[in-house]
């Protein structure tokens, strides 16, 4: 009888383990997750890694379970009997598989995820983050054709209230998409968000002069966007003339894109509970939280709502905005190191999202400093 890597697949003795068949089944279990969009494992474990893995086992068992290991059953094939010894329990042995082929197999899919060097390094990326960011990342492969011109949105960079989106523009061949190209109108929708503020630029193209252009998308919304849908429309493809001001259609077209964002949010919460004092009034500072692209600030009490009721006047700034994001080594980061920021009030609550132009180390954040209020995060 042969296994699914062509080894002899004959059955362990009295008391002895396989490793190798074990190793197949969890990359069975793993590749079938591809169907449910986990996308684990993509590809088949080579003899080396499969290699490195197992010596990862030996030593995680030889450690906590005090197995011996006989090395005369070690061979060029991988195929490894672990020789358990009279009165370890088998729970021990379980326990430490589980606990190593998980830690594997999570290497396995930070690997799989590669980084669009268009939106690594628009944010900055190096190979640290690159790593750290993978789960925090989504690759989305759908489209809309119109007339012939395609509109792809390729991966995304989010967490729980702001994310990027990166997307392909392609034109009919023979055509060309200017410098100065964009749509008429843009539209954004996630369920369950009562406030979304968005900008979308082309990025600068190495070839101004054929038909295809990036599309980066930021986005912050008052309600986590995570595990929702969202919906993105685009209209009309121009490009907007010096002179006379004004924008000429090139294609027109009505591109709708949906999908479900599914990664996992990057951000730590702190709670914080202090007062802020605003127009005299004093109000609530909730919570905090950052993540590597933005901070989120939660604001509550009656008197933004009593402020909400009154229409602002014109030359009138936020009620709240983040002044300082200060880090442990002294730096001051302002509103000149964000890409934007925004704010939004439901009922008694007021939210702010700021994001940045370069990636944050949220470990190295010492405080957050509202209006002239400063917050030390702990």
């Amino acid at each position: 009888m042969q296994n699914r890597n062509g080894k002899k697949a004959g059955a362990a003795g009295s008391g002895e383990t396989r490793i190798d068949e074990m190793i197949d089944r969890i990359h069975e279990v793993e590749t079938l997750n591809m169907v449910d969009a986990s996308e684990l494992l993509q590809y088949e474990l080579s003899e080396e890694e499969k290699g490195r893995i197992l010596t990862m086992a030996m030593h995680k068992m030889k450690a906590e379970s005090n197995e011996s290991i006989d090395s005369n059953k070690i061979n060029g094939q991988n195929e490894i009997v672990i020789c358990k010894k009279r009165g370890v329990k088998r729970s021990v042995l379980i326990a430490s598989l589980v606990a190593v082929f998980a830690f594997a197999t999570t290497a396995v899919a930070a690997e799989v995820f590669q980084w669009d060097t268009r939106i690594s390094n628009h944010l900055g990326m190096n190979e640290t983050n690159r790593a750290e960011l993978a789960e925090s990342g989504m690759n989305v492969d759908v489209s809309a054709v119109q007339n012939g011109v395609t509109i792809k949105a390729v991966q995304t960079l989010g967490d729980a209230n702001n994310m990027y989106i990166l997307l392909d523009v392609t034109t009919p061949e023979g055509t060309v998409i200017c410098p100065n190209s964009r749509f008429d109108m843009i539209y954004l929708k996630v369920d369950g968000a009562t406030s979304l503020g968005y900008s979308c630029d082309f990025l600068p193209d190495e070839s101004e002069n054929d038909n295809k252009a990036t599309l980066l998308l930021s986005m912050e919304a008052n309600k986590s966007i995570n595990d929702k849908t969202i919906d993105l429309r685009f209209e009309n493809l121009g490009h907007y003339k010096m002179e006379t001001g004004e924008i000429t259609p090139d294609f027109e077209g009505d591109w709708k894109l949906q999908w479900k964002l599914n990664y996992q949010d990057s951000s730590t919460k702190y709670p914080v509970d202090q007062s802020l004092s605003v127009n005299g009034e004093t109000v609530n500072v909730d919570s905090i939280s950052v993540s590597p692209i933005a901070l989120n600030v939660k604001v509550s009490g009656s008197y933004i709502k009593e402020y909400d009721a009154v229409p602002p006047q014109p030359q009138e700034g936020d009620l709240i905005s983040v002044t300082a994001v200060t880090l442990k080594d002294g730096t001051v980061l302002s509103q000149d190191d964000a890409s934007g920021w925004g704010t939004s009030i439901d009922g008694d609550t007021y939210t702010i999202n700021m994001q940045m132009k370069k990636l944050l180390d949220t470990e190295q954040i010492a405080s957050i400093t509202l209006n002239d209020t400063v917050i030390p995060l702990k």
